[in-house]
């Protein structure tokens, strides 16, 4: 797993950006989601976020990953407005047991489901996963269980676990930072998949983890360089991956 270290105690930064996109409740469980992108487009990415929920930095990165890529962005509010608090922080049995209450594969996958289905009404006939810290777990192996998923982009994963890439379903973009571990193993076994020539994998060794989500920090000049490369990795990814 990346070090807890760093996922549990790494606050926040303060942004003043100001997201382009809407909220849509979705679903018969109204649930709120960050939309961005073309109405009418037929492939889209569905965000996962990080521990701090609807940040706007997080937002930023859909904002700008739907431009690059020219699909629909959306980004489910799964804990409704109750993030993990900065107060929380440090105490790291405290988080993981908010993370299991909130945050389970068995808590999450339903929502997703209701979200996928939206999405095909509204005629999306291909999506992708982009999962940041222990949404990169959910979407890997979300990938195991819903093969509308065509991919799982994994931004500095957390809880990484070889048993996760043994049952992924679709190719997978590995992004880690330097709080992660390596993921050699993990890619290797992701190698040996049908879809295996389709997995990548880059480190990003000089930076944080969190610099691609809420802990990242846009004004400053190489964090937001390797913020970029990220979206430009994932887009990139996934007009190889998704070829409906």
């Amino acid at each position: 797993m990346s070090s807890l270290k760093a996922c549990c105690t790494i606050p926040p930064v303060d942004s003043d950006y100001q997201p382009v996109g809407t909220v849509e409740n979705v679903g018969d469980i109204q649930l709120p989601t960050y939309v961005v992108g073309p109405k009418d487009a037929k492939k889209a990415l569905l965000v996962i976020y990080d521990v701090f929920g609807f940040h706007n930095n997080t937002k930023q990165f859909c904002d700008v990953l739907a431009k690059n890529c020219g699909y629909k962005v959306v980004m489910p509010d799964f804990f409704r407005g109750k993030p993990l608090v900065p107060e929380d922080m440090g105490d790291v049995d405290r988080v993981m047991a908010w993370i299991g209450k909130v945050g389970s594969m068995e808590v999450i996958q339903p929502q997703v489901e209701v979200v996928r289905q939206w999405l095909q009404e509204q005629g999306v006939v291909e999506g992708g996963l982009v999962g940041f810290c222990w949404g990169a777990k959910i979407s890997v192996q979300i990938t195991a269980v819903d093969s509308f998923f065509g991919g799982a982009s994994l931004i500095h994963p957390s809880f990484v676990d070889v048993k996760d890439a043994e049952k992924a379903g679709a190719p997978v973009l590995a992004l880690p930072s330097k709080d992660e571990p390596d993921m050699t193993e993990y890619m290797n076994v992701l190698a040996k998949k049908p879809f295996g020539d389709k997995c990548a994998h880059q480190r990003f060794d000089d930076m944080h983890h969190g610099f691609a989500a809420a802990r990242g920090n846009w004004s400053d000049e190489l964090n937001r360089k390797r913020a970029t490369e990220a979206i430009q990795l994932t887009a990139n990814f996934f007009r190889s991956v998704l070829t409906k």
